[in-house]
Formats: structure tokens, sequence, C-alpha cells
């Protein structure tokens, strides 16, 4: 079984700070799921490899130089 994300309460306080003054019990739901999914896709940038910053800059950088050579061959 997967563990649950935690939130932090004093990051949804300050997000229902940000809300109006009447707010739905739906409204409310929202901003909470809103603040679970970013907290998920913060966990999961830092735990996932991915590509370093130096292997992009390195692809994106052949990538510019094919389309430039593409360019200029019409």
């Amino acid at each position: 079984m997967e563990e649950e994300l935690l939130l932090d309460k004093n990051q949804v306080i300050e997000s229902f700070g940000n809300l109006p003054d009447k707010v739905t019990a739906d409204q409310l739901i929202e901003r909470i799921l809103f603040i679970r999914l970013i907290n998920e896709r913060l966990l999961e940038a830092n735990t996932t490899p991915g590509t370093s910053h130096e292997q992009f800059i390195k692809e994106f950088g052949e990538y510019k130089a094919q389309k430039k050579a593409e360019k200029q061959s019409r």
C-alpha cells in the first residue's frame, strides 16, 4: 500500500487565506486537492531520475543546430 502524502497545515491555512470570505465546501476541497497535487508533483520531481541540466542543454543545442541546418537547406 502506498503511503499517503501528508500536507503541511500552515501551507493549507495560508492557501485558505487567499480565498474569498465566502466559499463553498467544494471550493475548499478543490483547494486542498490542488495543494496535494502540487506536493505530489514536487515529490515526484525530487525522487524520479530525470535528465540532468547539462544533458538537457547538450540535447537542446543539438536540436537547435539540426533545426537551423534544416532551415538553411530549404
